[in-house]
Parts: structure tokens; C-alpha cells; sequence
């Protein structure tokens, strides 16, 4: 898919760029480590000696960091072992700031910019698309954005956050647990799990503009013996926004047991039925007659008020795991999903280019009246072996998956003629065109996708000394794509076009490489080198495939672990190289099919990740996140300049953060919170300059008993007007307000 003009930035030094927002890094990552050092001078512990294998685990409902992730390596690795930039988003990082969206919840972590791209949200980091999502550990390629083209043709991925315990957040490339993608980051959602203890929660949430969330938790054992649990959530939501007549509704019920079977066995087994209603607005809002901001109401919603998507997915999984003794572990995932969706609108919308914006008279174009229909369906397969040997003295650890998915997206597309129709702005209702009836249309056609990714990696992590690791692997992906485009129907009478068939076949061993001293038990440095590769299909100016897109990953960085793992700390240097990027020239392609060719380009992004996120000290928890990234091409080719910025809607500068402190004393039932999102300004593929902002929230949680707690969350504080980041924002359209000032009030009974 071409990427949107790019637009010169005034020439620096990268050295002289980094050096500020190092120092700006270590200072914010130096703060919360004095104040521990300040309380570790004031309780002097004695030594304490703990025998017995230890199980790495973290308490999302309380704390702001994890205790291990596997998302990079195929190991169970603490932040601080393993060598790559992590975050990780918990439910009391969500449920302090009040935030019930996916995207809300990435909105507040380090380095990940949340961006429209018509009407879905999609995620980049590090300037690249964040494509594949993975839920307990299992990847897909169903929603990545521009997979089919067009946002409509991509289907929407439905995430609810009450489904996760947590999300785990990799930036830069993941090549031993992914193999196929951008080299931006990774995106794991882990499913809450059934509990050896019983668990009753059920919540109710409101907010100002009338969304109404009610959840329902339960979790805990079956028998006596404890050795067979179960949980089941709910979730029922009518959601309203803040724009007039956009409203949605909310539907979920999963449920999933496990048995333990002897000392170290467990079989799990689940399933969930999600659906889900939106109302579209693929266009947002224009820009005025003079090419300036039309300032208009931040409620006005431009689309009809047939809009509708009704999206439905359903998940069955079953996983085994087995320890083969005390050091080796064998687990193995099957996971089967199936998607649909019905998506119907129009809206107004001008052209891109200047002078697109809203007309003299008041009026703009009706856009293209579409409906997509959307049908898939997902088989995969995960088995991942792991372990620890001794050799030379010491004790090291090693692993090795095999991964198998099979994706399938069917996806019909029909439209209506607009007959250039226009309609006003200022008076516009929502009921200008009427909805059509779809079993007759002006156009039809048909795509269908079939995505077959096998892999096979292992590596080993070893320990040279007790403060040297070396942890090195490979995987070997094997990817297949096969892909059809069948015109039916164009202009009222059928399409004669030849259909387009396309089967596309490529492998490639995939290496990792990752090295990490300890300075002492707190500190350690870190280097890092991994690639992923994404196939090209775009055609050369001989007509043939282009070769393959190869992302590069290098990391140096330095972590920390103080207070019983219990805060982390890190900062990383990065910069990632995306060598054949595919870029429209101005020429045709010389086969005699005509089609514009493209040629292979190297994108170049660098910069600096900072984070701090955990209990700095009792009472206080702490993540705040900064993330410095200038990106450049590092050629001319067609639109694309040497040394300008590939991904203008991605701020240069970024910063995340929230706390919260639990007053002393008798006030103990009482915690209060703060946070704000930060960033530097964005431009569109068209050249519209989107200002820097500063966007503030606030809570206060009362905890009335036992059983009862109230929040409140304040998002968008001082009420800040602005537009969300959008690379197509064009005059005409893609204007989308951020949520305005926002009370949210939430309250909780817990058995």
C-alpha cells in the first residue's frame, strides 16, 4: 500500500537531537529510583534466604508492572532480563483512569500513537503499523491496517478490555514470536484466567454523554480439591458518544476452566461470544472554504443516520500445559475463531487537496454510499517447549515453537450511485439520503483472502557468568498468500473485467540476538539486534514482484529492578531500518499491463524509549513513559523524498503518565489520581498541520467496605479542543475532535 506524500522537516543533527532527550529520559527515569533509595536508607532488612522454585507472577488488579512476559523471546522473562523495550498496561492502571476501550488503554502507554484511519483506530509505534495482534500469545493478521487496500475492506477487530487481564506491549521487531510483519512493535492481550481462590465482582459505569457499562466477574474453584476452576465474564454496554446520533452497543460472555491433572499438569478450555453495533463515520470533518479550521460544534456528525456496522465473533480455545519435571515445561494452544460483519454508510466529504474543504455556499459532496460485508474465519496452533540445562557450570535456558494459522477473509463490497449529489454542512441532519435497498446496487465485487503462516524457532539463553546472559535464536517462517479479486458489477451492468488471481510463496530464517549484564542486583545494559519481513506484492517496473520488505531492529538500552521487581525502570536507544518499502514511482510498468510501478525504498527510524512504571514507594504507584522518534527516508523515489518523514502523523515527541497515591491513615479508603498525555505536533499526507497538545485527566477512588469502591475519573480536564492524529486528514475530511471534558463514574462491589 503507498504511503501519503511526505513533508520536509528542517535539517538537525541526530546526535545534538538525541542528546536533549536522553537527558530529559534519565532525569525522568532517575526520580522514582531516589525516592526508593531514600526509603531503602530508612529500612535496614536483614538477609533472608528463600529455597524452592520460584513461579513469576504479577497482580494485575493492583500493581502498574509485570513480573514476566514471553511476547520477545519464547521465554518466561522478567522486563529487567529481557533485552527489548516492553510495557505493559494492568487492570489498575485501566480502572484508575477509567478507560473501557482497547484504544484508551493504548492511548496512555509508552510510545504507541493511536491514529484514525477512516472509521477504525489502528496503532503504530516507532513509525510503523503495529500489524498483528496476538490474544494469549496466538497472532493474526485479520484487521492489520491497509490488508486489503481500503479501511473498509479491512475488517474491525473487536477488543473489550474486561476479556484481558493485561496487555503486554513489545516496540520494535519481534521476529522470534512473530516472523511476519512491520518492525514497529507487538501488541499480546492475555485472557483472565479462572482462579484457585472465589472471585464475585460486578461493576456499573456511566458517564456524562450516557454510556452505560455493566461487567460481571466470577471466578474460583468447582470442588473441594480445588483442582478444577472456572470464570465467566459479562459485559452489557449502550454506549453514546459525544457526537450527535454515534451510538453503539456492547455484548460479551466468555467463559473458560481448567483442571489441574496430577502435580504438574493443566488443561484449559474456553470459548466467547462478542457482539457488537457502532455507527460509522468514515469521513469525520471538513476543513472551511478558505483552508482553515471550520471550527465546527464537536458534536456535529456529518454522516446519515442509517449509518450502522454490526460486527460478531465467536472463539473456542483448548491449551495443555505440562511440566516434564522441574526444569522443562511443554504447553501447547488451539484456538479457532470466526468473524462477521455488516458495515452501511455515507457521509459528506470534499476532496483531499486544497480548496476541498467545505464549499462557499455551505455544502460539500455526498461521498460514495457502501456496504461491506465480512466473513472469516481462524485456525491456529502454538506448542512451545522450554526449559533449563546445565552445562560449563552454569544453569541456562532454552526453547523452541512451532506455530501453525491458517486466516480466511471473504469480503463483498456493494455501492450505490451518488448521482453527484451535495449537501449543506451548517444545517445538515443526517436524513439527506436516504438508505438504499441493497438487493439492488450500482456496483459489486468480491475479494478473498486465504493467509497460511507456519514457523519454527528456538533459541537458548545463556548464562557465561552470573551477570552475563547471551540469548540467541532463529525462526524459520514459511508464508503463503493467496488471494482473488472478482469484478461482478460496474455502472448498473455486469463488470467484464478479467478477474485478478494472485498466490504468493515466500520463507525466510528470521535471527535474534540479545546480550544483557547486570551492573549489581538492581541495574543492567542491554544490547539487542532482530528483523521481521513482510511480503510485497506491489509490482515492479519489469511487472514482477518487488522483493521482500525487511525490517531491522538494533537496541542498546539500560533497565532496572528495585523493590522486589516490584518497580521497573529502563531507557533503550533504538533505531530501525525497513529496507524495500514499497513506493509508487511515476512510471508504468513495462510487462504491457500498464500498472504503476514501484520501487523498493529504505526507511530509517531512530530514537530513545524512557519508562518508569511500579510502586515507587508504599502507597504510590507510577508509569510514565516518554518516547523521542524522528523517522526519514533515506532515498528519492516517485513522492518520496530523501530525508523527509514517513510518518508525519506520528508525534516526535511523546509522553504518558499517571499516578496515583492511597492517602494514610485514617483516610486510607481514599486514592487520588493524575495523569496527562503529551505530545509534539503532527502533519497529514496532505500537509495539515495537527498542534501539539497537552491532554490531563484526574481520579479519586473511595473504598466505602469491604465489598464497595467508587471512582471517579476526570479525562480531558481542562477540556482541550483538538483532532486526533490522522496521516489522510485531507481538507475535505479526516478532521475527528478528541473526546471532550468526560466524567466517568464507576462503581464496584467485590465479594
Amino acid at each position: 500500500m503507498s504511503r501519503h506524500t511526505p513533508v520536509s522537516r528542517r535539517p538537525s543533527s541526530s546526535s545534538s537531537c538525541l542528546l536533549r532527550p536522553a537527558a530529559v529520559a534519565l532525569a525522568l527515569a532517575s526520580l522514582p529510583w531516589a525516592a526508593h533509595a531514600a526509603v531503602d536508607e530508612t529500612f535496614q532488612l536483614g538477609t533472608v534466604v528463600v529455597t524452592g522454585k520460584a513461579r513469576l507472577k504479577m497482580d494485575s488488579e493492583t500493581a502498574f508492572t509485570a513480573s514476566s512476559m514471553r511476547t520477545t523471546t519464547g521465554l518466561s522473562l522478567s522486563p529487567r532480563q529481557t533485552p527489548q523495550s516492553v510495557s505493559v498496561v494492568t487492570q489498575a492502571q485501566m480502572r484508575g483512569q477509567g478507560i473501557r476501550t482497547f484504544e484508551g488503554a493504548l492511548n496512555t502507554t509508552t510510545g504507541v500513537n493511536v491514529t484514525r484511519s477512516a472509521s477504525r483506530s489502528v496503532f503504530m509505534s516507532r513509525g510503523f503499523y503495529i500489524e498483528q495482534l496476538a490474544e494469549d500469545g496466538i497472532n493474526t493478521m485479520i484487521g492489520a491496517p491497509g490488508l486489503n487496500g481500503t479501511p473498509g475492506r479491512d475488517p474491525k477487530q473487536q477488543l473489550d478490555i474486561a476479556l484481558y487481564d493485561h496487555i503486554e506491549v513489545v516496540r520494535g521487531a519481534t521476529g522470534l514470536t512473530q516472523g511476519v510483519g512491520e518492525p514497529g512493535g507487538t501488541l499480546n492481550a492475555v485472557r483472565k484466567k479462572p482462579t484457585s481462590t472465589p472471585l464475585v465482582e460486578a461493576s456499573l459505569m456511566v458517564d456524562r454523554f450516557g454510556t452505560v457499562r455493566a461487567t460481571g466477574d466470577v471466578s474460583g474453584p468447582l470442588n473441594e480439591d480445588r483442582d478444577l476452576r472456572a470464570r465467566l465474564v459479562t459485559v452489557l454496554e449502550k454506549d453514546r458518544s459525544f457526537q450527535d446520533n454515534v451510538d453503539g452497543r456492547n455484548a460479551l460472555l466468555y467463559g473458560v476452566a481448567d483442571k489441574t491433572l496430577g502435580d504438574g499438569t493443566r488443561f484449559t478450555v474456553g470459548g466467547l461470544v462478542h457482539n457488537t453495533h457502532d455507527t460509522p463515520d468514515p469521513n469525520g470533518l471538513p476543513m472551511a472554504h478558505d483552508n482553515t479550521d471550520a471550527h465546527l460544534p464537536r458534536d456535529k456528525f456529518l454522516g446519515m443516520d442509517w449509518n450502522k456496522g454490526r460486527y460478531r465473533k465467536r472463539d473456542a480455545f483448548v491449551e495443555l500445559d505440562h511440566y516434564l519435571n522441574d526444569d522443562w515445561n511443554l504447553n501447547a494452544k488451539l484456538d479457532y475463531r470466526q468473524t462477521h460483519s455488516v458495515s452501511e454508510y455515507t457521509s459528506l466529504a470534499g476532496s483531499g487537496a486544497v480548496g476541498g474543504g467545505i464549499s462557499a455556499t455551505g455544502t460539500l459532496p455526498v461521498d460514495d454510499i457502501e456496504r461491506y460485508d465480512h466473513a472469516g474465519n481462524q485456525l491456529a496452533f502454538q506448542t512451545n517447549l522450554n526449559g533449563s540445562f546445565e552445562a560449563l557450570g552454569q544453569k541456562h535456558e532454552a526453547f523452541m515453537t512451532y506455530s501453525y494459522s491458517r486466516e480466511k477473509l471473504d469480503v463483498r463490497e456493494r455501492w450505490q450511485d451518488n448521482d453527484g449529489l451535495t449537501a449543506p454542512v451548517y444545517t445538515f441532519t443526517g436524513h439527506e439520503v436516504a438508505r438504499p435497498d441493497w438487493n439492488t446496487y450500482y456496483g459489486q465485487n468480491f475479494s478473498h483472502n486465504n493467509f497460511y503462516n507456519q514457523g519454527l524457532s528456538g533459541g537458548v539463553r545463556l548464562n557465561v557468568r552470573d551477570d552475563l546472559h547471551i540469548l540467541v535464536g532463529t525462526r524459520y517462517t514459511h508464508w503463503k498468500r493467496d488471494w482473488a479479486y472478482i469484478y461482478d458489477t460496474r455502472n448498473g451492468q455486469p463488470d467484464t473485467r478479467a478477474n485478478t488471481q494472485l498466490i504468493t510463496r515466500r520463507s525466510r530464517f528470521i535471527p535474534y540476538a540479545g546480550v544483557t549484564y547486570d551492573l549489581d542486583d538492581v541495574n543492567s545494559i542491554y544490547l539487542n539486534y532482530t528483523s521481521m519481513f513482510k511480503v510485497n506484492t506491489n509490482p515492479a517496473l519489469d511487472g514482477g514482484p518487488l522483493p521482500v520488505t525487511q525490517g531491522r531492529n538494533y537496541e542498546v538500552g539500560w533497565k532496572a529492578a528495585a523493590n522486589e521487581g516490584k518497580l521497573n525502570a529502563s531507557v533503550a536507544l533504538f533505531q530501525v531500518d525497513q529496507d524495500n518499502t514499497a513506493v509508487r514511482s511515476n512510471l508504468r510498468t513495462t510487462d504491457g499491463t500498464r500498472r504503476w510501478a514501484w520501487f523498493p525504498l529504505t526507511e530509517r527510524s531512530r530514537g530513545l524509549d524512557a519508562e518508569v512504571s511500579g510502586e515507587v514507594m508504599p502507597g504510590v504507584n507510577l508509569f510514565a513513559g516518554y518516547t523521542y522518534n524522528k523517522r526519514k527516508y533515506t532515498a528519492s523515489v516517485g513522492s518520496a523524498v530523501a530525508g523527509k518523514d514517513f510518518a508525519k502523523q506520528m508525534p516526535k515527541h511523546m509522553l504518558r503518565a499517571y499516578g496515583n497515591y492511597r492517602l494514610p491513615g485514617e483516610a486510607s479508603a481514599w486514592t487520588l489520581g493524575l495523569g496527562m498525555r503529551m505530545q509534539s505536533a503532527t502533519e497529514s499526507g496532505w500537509d495539515i498541520h495537527n498542534g501539539g497538545r497537552t491532554v490531563w485527566n484526574a481520579s479519586v477512588q473511595y473504598a466505602l467496605d469491604a465489598h464497595w469502591q467508587f471512582n471517579l475519573s476526570l479525562n480531558n480536564l481542562t477540556d482541550k479542543r483538538y483532532y486526533t492524529d490522522n496521516g489522510s486528514r485531507g481538507y475535505g475530511y479526516g478532521s475527528y475532535y478528541g473526546e471532550p471534558r468526560n466524567v466517568v463514574l464507576t462503581a464496584t462491589w467485590r465479594m
